[in-house]
């Protein structure tokens, strides 16, 4: 094979792999950012659960004065009975009273109902604050495996960089320029074998003038598909490949004579 086709199509088969590198590293930060959005829905959630707290407790404040409240009316009232002069008097006191004590125990089972609610409130915030530290832990575990699989990505990246360097500098400029064109038209691949006198990319055949000189090894000349404008490179068949392929047309032969 033309040495300098070798060395294009070595250089191909680098750029694929920094290009592959290349998206995984892109990857990273948004796999990065899932990993904190687990953390911050668990940060959200205990947040959440201690505003609940807040909130009964300050619901709770105020039954406890709702309740002072009808207790001191209740108590007034009271008082009051003991000085009315008139029946009537004396029973619009018993109705307020009445009323006052039917108020008061509203208050009292409200106040009950925060209270309950409080303590399971209460159990929210420690089931928050306990999932809140698994989910860190497990965010923590995450991102030092992402990062440690970034280190070992671009470490990789930066040796493929260097060896495609090295093939850069081996081949002539206009011959770099030229394949850097075709390869950005074609997704990085400027480079093309030949199998089955086709073109393996666009599946084109070759012309029998081209296959032949494309077979002579020594040959330096560049050869390109007319149709995808690829440069191309001819695959001899494995030898087993050929091997079979002996038999069963000697075979064929016979049969026809």
């Amino acid at each position: 094979m033309n040495e300098r086709i070798q060395k294009l199509i070595e250089l191909q088969e680098l750029d694929l792999h920094i290009a592959q590198l290349r998206r995984q590293v892109d990857a990273f930060p948004q796999q990065l950012a899932e990993i904190e959005r687990s953390s911050e829905a668990a940060r959200t959630a205990l947040a959440s659960a201690k505003q609940r707290v807040l909130d009964l407790h300050k619901g709770r404040k105020k039954h406890e004065l709702d309740i002072e409240d009808w207790r001191g009316k209740i108590l007034k009232y009271k008082d009051q009975v003991l000085q009315v002069k008139s029946n009537d008097a004396y029973r619009a006191l018993q109705e307020e009273i009445r009323g006052a004590e039917a108020e008061l125990g509203k208050a009292e089972d409200r106040l009950l109902e925060q209270m309950v609610g409080g303590e399971q409130a209460e159990k929210d915030v420690k089931r928050a604050e306990a999932a809140l530290a698994e989910a860190e832990t497990a965010a923590r575990l995450r991102r030092e495996r992402v990062q440690a699989e970034r280190e070992q990505v671009e470490k990789e990246m930066a040796e493929m960089q260097a060896a495609s360097q090295a093939r850069l500098a081996e081949l002539p400029q206009d011959l770099v320029d030229h394949y850097h064109r075709i390869a950005r038209r074609h997704g990085g691949i400027a480079v093309a074998a030949v199998r089955d006198e086709a073109c393996s990319m666009c599946s084109v055949r070759i012309r029998p003038h081209v296959m032949q000189l494309l077979r002579q090894s020594e040959g330096q000349e560049i050869f390109h598909c007319e149709t995808c404008t690829r440069i191309l490179y001819f695959v001899e068949k494995p030898a087993a490949a050929t091997a079979e392929a002996a038999p069963e047309a000697s075979a064929a032969e016979t049969g026809n004579q």
